[in-house]
């Protein structure tokens, strides 16, 4: 049988010397045999380093002749000397505050290492990016980052000018790793690598040294990696006993930090998106943990269609390089293909499909700092013809030489083939640009005066932080049968970074045809934001004078009039919530019915300040962009006073991902609040200290939030200690063990008879429900649904209710993800109505090879089915799918449930529901459920952006309820307000909620007496 050794060297470099030689001259230390190009060139390998790879790797079969040695350098620190372990040696891992020492330290020994720092973390760590080239190339690094930054505007370079640049510049290759806080290998391999990088002298590396430029993030989630190591270190010290886990990793969010592409409202998503504009790379490229054994990415499709067709080629190219040269080295379980889509541009790695690069990730099998069985025993298919044996051994060094090997792979390739990597780059570029020159849409036309001034002017800044360009009409003119206003927003799609702009402001499509979805299917921010956006099919646009924005816009509010009494328009722009908080102080109050006054027309909910002191308020105005007006006496409507609420805010000790973006909507708006645990519900008394309490998406159903929980025979403490000095932050605790339990709900119940007000959404929304506490609304299971993270339409219902002040509207874009689905009145009806068939056989066995042949239809906001959407192709039926009349289980309105069209606000039904969980019983009395938001009753008509089959299960469901119990408030969302940084649109459904919390019967008929007085609470 031939030895590892040579099959190793078989597949290896041409011209190499003999493995069997080296090994022989290596054999008396015991080291592994290196690759000719390692002995050709002279360089003297550390030998105690070398061995302690081989001893650390658990299998011979996961390592390469590319990492399973480590040169020796008597001026550059290595690793080992540094930290006193090799990179994935079990039994340790590494702080980031300590790699980023260690890059510090490679930066002083090193000619060929720079380090920049770009941003702070959100608990105020530094993020870093070390570069790693040739000496010469370190020294001119401004130089070759100005190449790649000409190389993306072709609309300012000719051809020859590119060619010429192609030829002197280089590809940047750009690694970050740890944005998934317990995938933990890649920070150790990119301390090892950029050693590693710096110093061998072998062809293969001197190849990658020369030729591109290594730009490497050890741990995007920086705040988070700390917390993962202090976990580790916790488990080492105190075997058998259970560690804290990692119940936050960065400030607000786990698992979803990588769905923030889309909406860029964490920092680290800030942060690492300027670190890309500033470089420019060529591949960008995310190192994750999650499958067996090493998934280079390229996706089942469908691929989103702003992603250039060269793109594409180039995800296969490096992919099957990886698998080739991986296979040819004896290494198994590399594969691509069958693991995501390549739909969804919310992850970090998409910054850089999105603006031309090539963005790709890693999933490595996982670190975990100590060896074990991986027991996999995986299938041969087309896309893994090499696949993972069942008798494999991993540990942490099998996860460093997995990945190390595969990216050294990747970026030799480069390397070598760095003209055409750059030239794609140009190229890609270019074609965005002619893109936009040749083919619709044109352009999108954002008015600036729109209702929602605030929230335009900050969808265009978002725009601008992409690096995309915004620009101003310096006059009015019509195009089309779009009327565009001096000063209204225009994004040219005719620009670079046009493909940034179309994510953003178009609308999907996700054919139900397609494979299953990896994650969201629609995302259109216009609608989720409530904002008037037209897309422009006119090239003539394009020659329309307009001015490029070169600064974040603002909003400039004001007051016009000089009397005693001030009106401040409500116009959902979420900076309205911080202006009365601002001023806390300050009497306010609502109007609940619409007026006219100062020569303005006012919608329900405007504020109403008498004897307001203008030169306290008018900063505050101005400068949150707020529309106001100065009267001389208050207008004679009904209104009430916005007593300001003590807020109280749940979350579990098991899931902090979801309610992370409903605080961190809090936190940016200056919405105060008390952040407890759920456990801590049963102590009672909370109306005694909270007025409103939020209760976000926790995870599950109602019952499994209830009754989950942290379990053990002992205390589990999430706090500060020596043991664990980054834990503790967001909240601590001596004890997470615990659930909600019937007692916690009955206390939450007791909370509202007394007068206060809960805020619920997803899982959360159900528990009242499920528990029969709120009667008439029940929780259905929706049989035939599939909508996967879409935009979805919902009428306006009740409009008298103060929790729809400020929508001027019939119809409101809401996100939706499969559940809930509430209903308020009566049961489902009978056959009949809408039905959803798909029509046409389907062969067994035979996939549509072909689901996006045929352009989709979608609805719209202000019309019904069959309208072309903005961003839609025209109209065309699906194959196979045409709407049949009468078939399935039907979707009638049902019983006690009035029909409603658009513009219609839904009935309150009367029947009752098919009651909740049992248990409890006896619940008060209240007036019927307030709809406040409800799916239209045509399934067909539901549909804004995204993927949905079995619309009947929605049909004329509830999305938004207040449900009244004793003297207080149940509001349930099945919608998500705050998801993700993109449903600013919905943020003030829970801020009116929260702003009018003692008052919340207003309008309806006839309304409870409830007190004012901050003595009654």
């Amino acid at each position: 049988m031939m030895s590892r050794a040579l099959r190793h060297a078989f597949p290896r470099i041409a011209g190499a010397l003999a493995v069997a030689a080296i090994a022989a001259a290596l054999g008396s230390s015991g080291l592994v045999a290196q690759s000719k190009s390692a002995a050709a060139s002279g360089q003297k390998l550390d030998a105690e380093y070398t061995a302690k790879i081989k001893a650390a790797t658990p299998d011979p079969r996961i390592t390469t002749e590319l990492i399973d040695h480590m040169p020796a350098s008597d001026k550059v620190p290595s690793p080992l000397t540094f930290f006193g372990y090799v990179p994935g040696e079990p039994g340790h891992m590494t702080y980031y505050k300590d790699i980023v020492r260690y890059y510090e330290a490679l930066e002083k020994a090193s000619p060929r290492v720079k380090l920049f720092k770009f941003g702070v973390t959100d608990e105020g760590r530094d993020m870093v990016a070390l570069a790693v080239a040739d000496e010469a190339t370190i020294k001119q690094l401004d130089k070759y980052r100005q190449i790649t930054a000409r190389l993306t505007d072709p609309r300012k370079i000719a051809d020859a000018e590119a060619k010429q640049l192609i030829a002197t510049g280089k590809p940047i290759y750009y690694a970050s790793g740890a944005i998934h806080s317990p995938e933990t290998g890649s920070p150790e391999m990119l301390a090892e690598l950029a050693f590693r990088l710096a110093v061998e002298e072998t062809p293969y590396i001197q190849t990658i040294r020369n030729n591109i430029i290594v730009v490497m993030t050890p741990a995007s989630e920086v705040d988070g990696r700390e917390k993962a190591v202090d976990n580790f270190n916790y488990q080492q010290k105190h075997p058998g006993k259970p560690a804290p886990g990692m119940v936050y990793w960065g400030r607000y969010v786990q698992h979803d930090n990588n769905r923030d592409g889309i909406g860029v409202g964490l920092k680290l998503t800030q942060n690492m998106l300027k670190s890309f504009l500033d470089w420019h790379p060529t591949v960008f490229h995310d190192l994750h943990e999650s499958v067996t054994l090493l998934y280079a990415s390229t996706g089942t499709g469908p691929y989103n269609t702003i992603v250039d067709p060269i793109q594409v080629d180039e995800w296969w190219i490096l992919a099957q390089t990886e698998m080739m040269e991986m296979t040819k080295r004896g290494v198994p379980g590399v594969w691509t293909y069958n693991y995501y889509d390549g739909w969804v541009p919310n992850y970090m790695f998409w910054i850089g499909v999105m603006h031309n690069s090539v963005g790709r990730f890693y999933e490595t099998q996982s670190f975990r700092g100590q060896n074990y069985a991986v027991n996999a025993n995986q299938s041969r298919e087309w896309y893994r013809p090499n696949p993972t044996p069942p008798d494999i051994m991993w540990g942490p060094r099998a996860n460093v030489n997995m990945q190390e090997s595969a990216i050294l792979i990747a970026m030799n390739h480069v390397a070598k083939n760095k003209d055409t990597f750059l030239e794609n780059y140009y190229l890609k570029n270019k074609h965005t640009v002619e893109r936009g020159r040749t083919k619709a849409p044109y352009a999108y036309v954002i008015p600036a005066a729109q209702r929602r001034r605030v929230e335009a002017a900050d969808l265009m800044n978002l725009i601008r932080r992409e690096g995309a360009e915004v620009h101003v009409a310096n006059s009015a003119f019509s195009i089309g049968n779009v009327q565009v206003a001096q000063g209204d927003y225009v994004v040219r799609m005719d620009q670079p970074y046009s493909a940034v702009c179309e994510t953003l402001l178009g609308v999907q499509f996700y054919a139900p045809e397609n494979p299953r979805p990896y994650d969201d299917t629609g995302w259109s921010l216009p609608l989720l934001r409530n904002l008037k956006v037209s897309r422009i099919e006119d090239k003539a646009i394009l020659d329309e004078p307009m001015t490029l924005v070169g600064a974040d816009l603002t909003i400039a509010g004001a007051i016009s009039g000089s009397g005693k009494t001030l009106i401040v328009d409500h116009t959902t722009d979420n900076t309205l919530v911080t202006f009365r908080f601002q001023h806390a102080g300050v009497k306010m109050a609502a109007a609940e019915k619409e007026f006219d006054a100062g020569g303005h027309h006012f919608g329900p909910g405007a504020f109403i300040i008498a004897n307001a002191d203008r030169a306290v308020l008018e900063p505050s105005i101005k400068a949150l962009g707020l529309s106001a007006w100065a009267v001389d006496a208050a207008p004679s409507v009904p209104a009430h006073d916005l007593d300001v609420p003590r807020i109280g805010y749940v979350h579990t000790w098991t899931s902090t991902q979801d309610e992370g973006w409903v605080r961190l909507a809090f936190d940016n708006f200056k919405v105060p609040y008390t952040y407890f645990a759920s456990t801590k519900l049963k102590e009672g008394n909370l109306r005694s200290k909270y007025d409103v309490i939020v209760f976000p998406h926790a995870g599950g159903s109602g019952p499994a939030i209830v009754n989950g929980g942290v379990q053990g025979a002992e205390p589990i403490p999430y706090k500060k200690s020596d043991d664990t000095p980054n834990l503790g932050v967001e909240d601590s605790t001596d004890d997470m063990r615990g659930s909600i339990g019937i007692e916690g709900v009955m206390e939450l119940y007791k909370f509202v008879q007394q007068g206060g007000v809960l805020i619920t959404e997803g899982g959360t929304a159900t528990i009242f429900p499920e528990y029969n506490l709120t009667p008439g609304v029940t929780v259905e299971q929706a049989d035939g649904l599939y909508v996967r993270g879409s935009v979805l339409k919902t009428i306006l219902g009740d409009k008298t209710s103060p929790i729809l002040y400020g929508y001027d509207q019939n119809a409101l874009a809401v996100y939706f993800n499969q559940a809930p689905v509430l209903r308020v009145g009566g049961a489902p009806g009978g056959p009949g109505g809408f039905g959803g068939g798909r029509g046409g056989p389907s062969l067994p066995g035979i996939p549509n090879m072909q689901p996006n042949a045929v352009a989709p239809k979608l609805t719209t906001l202000e019309g019904g089915p069959g309208g072309n959407a903005a961003g839609a192709a025209p109209a065309g039926g699906r194959g196979g799918r045409g709407v049949a009349v009468g078939i399935g289980s039907g979707a009638g309105p049902g019983r006690g449930a009035t029909p409603a069209s658009e513009g219609e606000a839904p009935a309150v039904p009367q029947g009752g529901g098919r009651g909740g969980r049992g248990g409890f019983g006896g619940a008060d009395a209240a007036p019927a459920p307030r709809v406040l938001l409800q799916f239209p009753n045509d399934p067909n008509d539901l549909l804004l952006s995204g993927v949905l089959v079995g619309g009947e299960a929605l049909a004329g469901r509830a999305v938004a309820i207040d449900a009244p119990i004793g003297r207080g408030h149940v509001i349930l969302f099945a919608n998500r307000p705050f998801w993700r940084w993109e449903t600013q649109g919905n943020f003030f459904l829970a801020f009116n909620a929260i702003l009018n919390w003692n008052d919340l019967d207003a309008g309806r008929a006839p309304a409870r007496a409830l007190p004012t007085s901050q003595q009654d609470r």
